[in-house]
């Protein structure tokens, strides 16, 4: 049922009718069919029912075969768990990676499958997770994968991981999240202010008006606050460590905007930032390969936090 002035969500579950905000200054859409259209908020849930399955299959693969420490709660909700993926090698530099999926599909276990490669460069892996929307809201999702960097921090000698060598990387969704990361002031939470090294954003949303504007906001909920507090482009602080943000080349034109604009303003604060464009794959097929040690998507990481 649709009432005047609400947005209704043709994904799985439940959404709610959430009043539409006016298009503002600066968000380069008419109305949220065109949103729709550029962030492939269109593409059926059936229709990615492959594409999760692949994930699926792979990770389950992964788990067979690689040491691995799952359900290791870190959040105050029961969703909010990692699976550990340790290094043979004691003080191995730590990356926590963040899954996507919208902040409302997916969970953790189909994402193993991007730790192989990273463990094979020398990595301890860890792939965290959160209460998905609509039962829970992307501030939420937010504390929990900052949680999860605490629990990295404060338990690295029991995974063979180096409390100093620590990094994140997240997509999509997680890519969104890694921007907040990003942007933490972690002091705040007792840790050191750079206990993340360095930070790779893949294909993120740091402006969520666009989200907000979006069909997708009659499940994650975004309104004034939220919308604000959970834009990274919006909190840039004078001190953060060094991004690399990424984007496919066959990614719509909104995934490439939102990454250099990002940039810009990152760049703004003087701070180190760059951005590296990953030819002839677009925004699934790229984090596909990232489990592959040899792929560009993981090597492009990998060179990334060598020199930090």
């Amino acid at each position: 049922m649709s009432t005047k002035n609400s947005i209704e969500v043709n994904l799985p579950g439940q959404a709610a009718a959430v009043p539409q905000p006016p298009m503002l200054p600066g968000v380069p859409f008419n109305n949220p069919e065109e949103i729709g259209a550029e962030l492939d908020l269109t593409r059926s849930y059936a229709d990615m029912m492959p594409y999760f399955e692949f994930c699926l299959t792979q990770s389950m693969k992964t788990r067979d075969a690689m040491n691995c420490i799952e359900d290791i709660r870190v959040g105050a909700r029961e969703e909010e768990r990692i699976d550990v993926f340790p290094n043979p090698n004691p003080k191995a530099p730590i990356l926590i990676f963040v899954h996507g999926g919208w902040w409302l599909k997916t969970t953790r276990k189909h994402w193993s499958y991007t730790a192989y490669g990273f463990v094979q460069h020398g990595y301890t892996v860890i792939v965290s997770d959160y209460t998905l929307c609509p039962k829970g809201r992307i501030p939420d999702i937010t504390q929990a994968n900052r949680a999860a960097v605490a629990w990295a921090y404060e338990h690295a000698d029991e995974i063979n991981g180096d409390r100093d060598r620590i990094y994140l990387a997240g997509h999509s969704a997680g890519g969104q999240q890694a921007g907040m990361m990003a942007v933490t002031d972690w002091v705040q939470h007792g840790l050191p202010a750079d206990v993340l090294k360095a930070v790779v954003p893949l294909s993120g949303i740091f402006d969520m008006r666009v989200i907000q504007h979006s069909y997708l906001n009659g499940f994650v909920q975004l309104n004034g606050e939220s919308v604000q507090t959970q834009s990274a482009i919006l909190h840039i602080p004078d001190s953060a460590p060094p991004i690399q943000l990424m984007v496919a080349e066959e990614e719509s034109t909104e995934f490439h905007r939102q990454a250099e604009e990002f940039l810009e303003a990152w760049k703004a604060k003087k701070l180190d930032g760059s951005l590296v464009i990953i030819p002839d794959e677009d925004h699934s097929t790229y984090i596909f390969e990232m489990g592959h040690p040899d792929s560009p998507t993981c090597n492009a990481v990998v060179d990334f936090f060598k020199k930090h």
